[in-house]
């Protein structure tokens, strides 16, 4: 199935969220059309609150449907135009456990990883330690869900993948790297191998790394 028109996609391309939402349209071959969001008033004008009246990025526009949170917007994705699809396939089972892994990031890990930067890259508050250690007891779960296999599911990534994989890029950004967790540092950079990784994430990614390094020395 094809949509009417081209997907519109509100977004930020620093922003993991934003950047999974992009990957996993490019991955399904629909037509989109990006629409950055440039300043934070964006996001708080009328006419976004009545797309999103959370005012987060993403959001995405399907003819007269609005959502937003990434995770919901790549289901969607996947249910409404590319049913069966490896990323989120048929199987309850499978999707039970990629909804698992997607709660995981939100809940847990890309939770924990903002818990512990934003407020040093945003308002230069001190990193917190017990912060820290959420984020690393999160890359321990990541590593004993992986459970030797190369992907979360097995040997194909899904939709989960493809987010946690943008939520780790944080990691990246920040230089903080992956201290102590090898199989998640191998998942990530497995991640990256993936069609269009480079498309939808180097370029976000470089500029907020580049914000980053002045905030973080």
């Amino acid at each position: 199935m094809t949509p009417a028109a081209p997907i519109l996609l509100y977004m930020h391309d620093w922003f993991p969220p934003s950047r999974a939402a992009t990957w996993i349209l490019r991955s399904a071959e629909l037509p989109y059309e990006l629409k950055p969001i440039t300043t934070r008033g964006e996001t708080s004008k009328p006419w976004y609150h009545k797309l999103n009246p959370q005012h987060t990025i993403p959001t995405l526009v399907d003819g007269d449907f609005a959502l937003g949170e990434s995770r919901a917007i790549s289901t969607y994705l996947i249910n409404k135009y590319a049913p069966g699809h490896r990323l989120y396939p048929d199987c309850p089972q499978k999707r039970a456990l990629i909804d698992r892994y997607l709660y995981f990031d939100i809940g847990t890990l890309y939770k924990s990883i903002g818990d512990y930067f934003y407020p040093k890259l945003m308002f230069n508050k001190e990193l917190e330690p017990d912060r820290e250690k959420k984020l690393k007891d999160a890359l321990g779960f990541l590593e004993a869900f992986l459970n030797g296999q190369d992907f979360l599911l097995g040997k194909e990534p899904t939709v989960a993948d493809l987010s946690i994989s943008c939520s780790l890029s944080m990691l990246e950004i920040t230089s903080y790297g992956f201290p102590a967790f090898p199989i998640a540092e191998a998942y990530y950079n497995r991640l990256k191998q993936l069609p269009h990784w480079e498309e939808c994430n180097a370029k976000g990614i470089e500029g907020f790394k580049q914000f980053a390094a002045g905030k973080l020395q």
